[in-house]
C-alpha cells in the first residue's frame, strides 16, 4: 500500500528488537525485587531475633521495601526506555541501578553487623 502524494509518509516503527531488550530488563529488574522480597519474608521465619531482639523484623522489613523500590525503579525506567526508543531519541540515563545498588550493600553491611552480633552474643 502506497502513501498518496502530498500525504506525510507514516513515521517508521522502531526495531522490535529494542522493545524485546527493554522488557528482558523488566523482568530482570522484577526477579531482583521479587528475590528481596522472599529475602524479607525468610527473615521473619528463619531469624526473628537476630542479633537482637526484633532484629530480623527489621533486616526483614528493608528487605520488603528494597523489594518494593527495585521493582518499581525497574518499570519507571522500562517506561522511560520505551518512549525513547519509540521516538528515536538516545535512552535517557538512569541512576536507579546504582541507588538499589547501594541500598542493597547498605542492607548486606547491615545483616552482617546483626549476624556478627549474634554470633558474639552466642
Amino acid at each position: 500500500m502506497s502513501t498518496p502524494p502530498g500525504s506525510p509518509a507514516p513515521p517508521p516503527h522502531p526495531d522490535y528488537r529494542f522493545s524485546l531488550a527493554n522488557e528482558r530488563t523488566l523482568l530482570a529488574w522484577l526477579r531482583t525485587g521479587l528475590a528481596l522480597v522472599a529475602g524479607g519474608v525468610a527473615m521473619t521465619q528463619f531469624a526473628p531475633r537476630l542479633g537482637f531482639p526484633g532484629g530480623g523484623q527489621a533486616v526483614s522489613v528493608a528487605l520488603l521495601v528494597a523489594g518494593l523500590v527495585t521493582a518499581l525503579a525497574g518499570h519507571r525506567r522500562y517506561s522511560r526506555n520505551e518512549r525513547a526508543i519509540a521516538a528515536d531519541e538516545p535512552l535517557p540515563t538512569s541512576v536507579a541501578a546504582r541507588w538499589v545498588t547501594a541500598l542493597v550493600a547498605l542492607l548486606v553491611v547491615a545483616l552482617l553487623v546483626l549476624v556478627v552480633v549474634d554470633i558474639v552474643r552466642g
